[in-house]
This record gives C-alpha cells, structure tokens and sequence, in this order.
C-alpha cells in the first residue's frame, strides 16, 4: 500500500495559482507600469527636469504599487520568468510615455540684484540679438549681459531729468529713447548703441504730454533705418545711424502729433485734430517716407486709449471713455478705410490688449507697455476675459483660497469670426510675438501656440520664478527666456531662465 507524503508548507508560503505564464505577465503588467512611474517620476523630481506632472507620476505610480502589489508577488511566485516579463515591459512603456508627457521646463540661470532704491519701477526693456538685455527705469538705463547677467553699460539722462518714453522696436543694434528737458514735457530723443551704451546722436522732438487720460503714447517709430519723431507741425524722419534729416510729413491744419508706430517698413501715425474732430490716421513707406494711406480713427477726439498693435497689415485698438463710443480692434485696408470691426467685448468674452482682469487695467511698464495681444499676419492673438475667471474658493472650516483661470484666442482681422480658443491654468499677463509662434506669459507657464490654428507648439514651466503680474518676455536667440519686472523690488528685476 503506497504511502502518502505529508508536505509541511512554511507559514505564510504562498501557493502557486492555477493560471499559465501569460496570464501571470498580464497580472504583473500594472505592478510593473506602477514601478516605473515611480522611479522615472522620481528621478525627473530629483534633478528638476520636470514640469511639476512628475510630482503625479510618483504619487500615483505609489499608491498604485501598493494596490497592486499583492498580485504582482503571486505572478512571481507562480511563475517567475513570464512575470518578470510582464513587469519589465510595462515599466518600459511607462518610463518614456512620463518623460515626455512631463513637458519643458526651465530653472533660472542668473537673476539681476533686486532694486534698492524704493518706488522705483522699470519703465520698460529692449533686447538686442548680440545677447543685452536693457531694463529701463525713469531714473537709468541698465544693460545686462544675457548669458551671465554681468552689467554690460549703464545710461542716465542728464541732471534730473526722466525717461518718458521708448521705441517699442530696436534696429541695427540701436534703441531710441526719449527723456524730459523740463521735468515735465517728454521733447528729447537719444540714440543709444545697445553693445556699448554709447549716445549716437541726441535730437529734440515735439512736447507731447500725457494727451491720453490713461496711456503714455508711442511717440518714437524706428523701422529699417530710419527713425520717426514727432515736431511742431508733424513728423520728422532722420537717419537711426547718423541723426539726420531723411523725410518729414505735416499734419493737417489743426492737428498735432498724437502718436505712432512701424514694423520693418511702415510708419503708422496718428494725429488729434481737436476735442470734437477725429484723430487722422496715416501710413507712409519708412524709406522714403512716401504716404501709402490716409484715414481717420473712429473716435471724438482723442480715446481714453490707441494703440497700433500692426503696422502691415494696419490694425488699431480704440478704446474711448463714451459709453456709446467705439471700443474695438480695427483692421483698415491699403486705402485707410475701416474693414473689419472686432468689438473688444464679445460674445464669449472680453479681448484685451492691455493685461489685467475684468473691467480693470494694470499699469506697469509705462514707457512700453505690455501688452496681451498681438498680431500675426491677419490673424489677432488676444487675451480673453471672462467675469468670472477669478474666483473665491472656500470648503468648510479650510482656509480660502482665489482660484484663476485664462485663455488666448484668435480672431481672423478679415471676417472679425472667433477662429480657436486655448485655455491656460492662470490668468494671461503678456502676449508676445515670435517669428510666426505666439507667447502667452501666464502664472508658473509660458504657452506658445500656432496663431494659425491655436495648437500649443511649447508649454514651458519657469520652475522656481513667478511669472504673476506683466512681465516682458523676450526669446533669446542663444536658447532661453529673459524676463524683465517692473517691480525689481519684490522680483529680480531681470532673470534668464534656461
């Protein structure tokens, strides 16, 4: 009679399952995505590559190790070879998927020593492709090396005279810049070499004063070679080298200058022709100053704000204080005339050009405004608000806390229709434009999109710099972002990020 062996298995043994070896790399494929989320979430935490979904990754990749690991042992036990297998795979497939889904993110390489001087704020920023990037104050102009942060010149206006006003463009390693005689009135222009910090040539300009209630007007229009400024009886265009005279264009009679503008071409300006008339409009080639266009802004008298936002193709933001005034983006043909009308506040919510929030505007960078809106090609990128994109948010006994949120859209300047629509996490402070790519600057992010179709291209974390409140943004053609604030006091007032 055959005996019957007794096997003692050990406590806590594990007995094998009734299941065939794929099976078993199947159970082990969640331990195994769980593992890898873990380590790879991990590893991007500790050496700050991330862009903060790292943080999810290890968590995540945790809690769900510790639901599955149970089945995972038993697939090892049961059989070793076909679930290891299954783990590693899974592992495999999860490591590059967290990697990329991670995003870009940047570190600041050097940040500019904090202002001490209080109540003083930057009044605006230029960046020249030799790697300098200009802050501006009313008191000083100061000039930063890019891939260092070394101060390459520092600049002054005499006495106790202020910065009042700049080109919102550079040329030819050259910015202009214009300062008071008086204390007061904005009537003298400086060419400044952007390498070295040296005055090329200094000329007087017109006095033009605060004429709009809410807004330092562009007053100095560089383009190609040639800068344009303003004079008693219109506009006088002078060499951006050299100082001297190339072309000059006259108002009509009982206008004065008001403001103006250029892209690499074309001069935009316009004229206020007295409290009850419409300000006049005009276009001439920046050569030769040869008039492309005249026109007039759908305004009485001077708007509360006027901007020109493209010179090619011309597009205005009038903004009057009257009720029944015209607050729109205004895109004209070649001829001056008023082609398409995008009121700024849509159906879907408020376009803005200036960044703020609802209703309210923020007033930094006086001399170069930041703006949240640009144009590309006949396509306007804009921030939109809504009343209720910031929110307080509270749950019984917990602290409160405002919750913000934000978006851009595109608007097509020949049919004023809505085209796409791109949310971000927190409000939008700056739109700039880049080649042919928007950049949104928004809470902890930088978004760009495609102005033709509104797909994000990058979407950038500035991990330990705050981006809150307008900020200039400039892409520096060496690889990285330059970040100018205003406020240098509680910010750096410059950081490269990298």
């Amino acid at each position: 009679m055959a005996r019957t062996r007794n096997v003692v298995r050990p406590s806590g043994a594990i007995s094998p399952w009734p299941v065939a070896g794929p099976v078993a790399a199947l159970i082990a494929l969640p331990g195994g995505a769980a593992a890898g989320a873990i380590l790879t979430g991990g590893v991007l935490w500790l050496l700050g590559l991330g862009d903060g979904s790292e943080v999810a990754y290890t968590i995540g990749g945790a809690l769900g190790l510790w639901i599955t690991w149970w089945p995972s042992l038993r697939a090892v036990r049961t059989h070793c070879l076909w679930a290891w297998t299954g783990t590693l795979v899974a592992a495999a497939l999860v490591a590059p998927t967290a990697v990329l889904s991670s995003g870009e993110s940047v570190r600041p390489v050097w940040s500019a020593p904090h202002d001490t001087q209080a109540g003083v704020s930057a009044v605006g920023s230029w960046y020249d492709d030799d790697g300098v990037v200009v802050r501006v104050r009313e008191d000083t102009a100061t000039a930063f090396q890019a891939d260092d942060g070394g101060i390459a010149w520092s600049w002054s206006p005499p006495g106790r005279e202020r910065i009042c006003t700049l080109s919102r463009r550079t040329s030819g390693g050259i910015g202009v810049l214009g300062h008071t005689t008086d204390g007061k009135s904005c009537s003298a222009a400086i060419a400044l070499d952007l390498g070295t910090g040296r005055e090329i040539w200094r000329s007087a300009m017109a006095s033009v004063d605060r004429v709009l209630a809410d807004q330092v007007p562009d007053l100095i229009a560089v383009t190609g070679e040639t800068v344009v400024l303003p004079e008693a009886r219109g506009w006088r265009a002078i060499g951006l080298s050299d100082g001297t005279d190339r072309w000059r264009a006259a108002t009509e009679e009982g206008c004065s200058p008001l403001l103006s503008d250029s892209d690499g071409r074309t001069v935009v300006t316009v004229d206020e022709c007295g409290e009850r008339a419409a300000p006049a409009l005009a276009t001439y080639a920046g050569r030769d100053g040869r008039r492309l266009s005249r026109g007039q802004v759908p305004a009485v008298g001077a708007p509360r704000f006027l901007m020109v936002l493209s010179a090619a193709p011309l597009t205005l933001w009038v903004h009057e204080s009257d009720l029944r005034g015209t607050r729109a983006v205004l895109g004209y043909d070649e001829r001056g005339d008023v082609r398409t009308t995008l009121p700024t506040d849509g159906p879907t919510g408020e376009i803005r050009i200036l960044p703020g929030y609802s209703s309210a505007y923020l007033d930094v960078l006086e001399a170069r405004p930041v703006r949240s809106a640009a144009v590309v090609g006949d396509t306007l990128v804009a921030a939109e608000v809504r009343s209720d994109d910031r929110r307080w948010v509270s749950s019984g006994n917990k602290p409160g806390y405002q919750s913000t949120r934000g978006r851009i859209a595109g608007f097509s300047l020949t049919s004023g229709t809505r085209l796409w629509s791109v949310d971000t996490d927190a409000e939008v402070e700056g739109v700039i434009r880049h080649e042919d790519e928007i950049w949104a600057i928004g809470g902890s992010k930088l978004t760009a999109v495609s102005s033709r179709t509104g797909l994000r291209t990058h979407e950038v974390a500035t991990r330990e710099t705050d981006t809150r409140f307008p900020t200039d943004l400039w892409i520096l053609q060496s690889g990285g972002y330059a970040l100018v604030h205003a406020d240098g006091g509680s910010a750096a007032p410059v950081t490269v990020l990298r």
